[in-house]
């Protein structure tokens, strides 16, 4: 089969049958983009009918659709593959194969957003294949994982817009099911810290300090706490390489000073514990990676390696370092901007719980 033979052309003049009577069902299709149709016509059709609905036209006609794509630079040219005569046949065909009800309407969005992620995915793994077999382009793993998440991320986002009356009661068994210890969520190791907040999926947790006020010890307590409650926990580092990470956790773990651990100054008793400690580790899903700049191509390749290896929980980023003028209101521009990207992705996978030391700027 050839990638453009994967369509739903029936289903498409359902969906645009269905607009010519019922505009107002485009709302439940607004992640069904233009380019998911493989008919020029229903192209441009949707394309009209979306922006009329959004101006609260209720009835279109092949003159409507014709002038409001006309009236914008980015959808004039769908209005040159379409005559006035074109569209009444449209029009009078969609008494025939019209959809009355939303959910008939959202089964044939299915259907063309099935073929369409076919199709995209049909291609992107062409261009994946293109750079394998060209040795000479650097970052393949990089670029690969990129190519396909922007698919899946495309095509993995939800129409469904249910009444609060229907979510309320498994909203109320979430938040039982959450509760615990007192606390909602994942407790930090520091009951005072608790009375203010715990750890949450998909949300972020800031510890700001100016330098060496110990926000890097903070968190490696934190990181042995979810440890040992068997979660998985991705600890990327821009300050400490793994070998002096793992000294410094080591010492935390055996109780011995860190100063007599990494010169070997330590008693027989002490390295039993040292190795107990170790051999501990080794039964933990921990990752540390030591990234001295981070970017977000190299931080999300991480994040989907370990998500696909050993799972993730909790995501740990020591620390962050603001590429801008350093003050605090830039600083929080740029965590945002970086936090975005990453809270939607990570979502999509439902699998972590972010905590994060900021870089050292103290937020009022």
């Amino acid at each position: 089969m050839r990638v453009e033979e994967i369509n739903s052309l029936d289903s498409e003049s359902g969906i645009i049958a269905s607009l010519i009577h019922n505009p107002e069902f485009s709302f439940y299709s607004e992640n069904l983009l233009p380019n998911h149709f493989t008919n020029k016509d229903n192209r441009c059709v949707y394309t009209a009918i979306c922006n009329l609905a959004q101006q609260g036209i209720t009835t279109v006609d092949p003159y409507m659709i014709i002038e409001i794509l006309n009236s914008s630079e980015a959808t004039r040219k769908y209005a040159e593959n379409l005559s006035v005569e074109r569209l009444q046949e449209l029009m009078d065909m969609s008494d025939i194969i019209a959809r009355s009800t939303v959910e008939e309407y959202k089964i044939l969005v299915k259907n063309v957003m099935d073929a369409a992620f076919r199709r995209d995915t049909f291609e992107k793994l062409k261009e994946c294949q293109t750079l394998c077999t060209d040795l000479s382009i650097p970052d393949v793993e990089q670029k690969i994982y990129s190519i396909i998440d922007n698919v899946m991320v495309e095509f993995s986002t939800n129409n469904e817009i249910p009444k609060y009356s229907d979510v309320v009661d498994d909203c109320w068994e979430e938040i039982k099911s959450r509760q615990g210890d007192g606390y909602s969520g994942i407790p930090f190791k520091f009951p005072t810290l608790n009375e203010y907040a715990t750890i949450e999926k998909g949300e972020l947790f800031i510890f700001a300090a100016e330098a060496k006020q110990g926000k890097s010890m903070m968190l490696l307590n934190c990181a042995v706490d979810l440890l040992k409650r068997d979660l998985a926990v991705l600890y990327l580092d821009s300050e400490l390489n793994t070998r002096m990470f793992t000294a410094r956790l080591l010492a935390h773990l055996s109780k011995v000073e860190y100063k007599r651990l990494t010169s070997g100054r330590y008693s027989e008793e002490e390295a039993s514990k040292i190795e107990r400690a170790k051999e501990w580790m080794k039964t933990r899903k921990f990752v540390h990676i030591y990234i001295p700049m981070f970017d977000q191509q190299t931080i999300y390749t991480a994040v989907k390696k370990v998500k696909h290896t050993i799972g993730l929980d909790v995501l740990i980023v020591d620390y962050f370092k603001s590429s801008g003028s350093g003050d605090a209101f830039d600083s929080y521009q740029e965590l945002g901007r970086f936090v975005d990207r990453y809270l939607f992705t990570l979502n999509s996978l439902n699998c972590w719980e972010p905590l994060r030391a900021t870089q050292t700027t103290t937020y009022g």
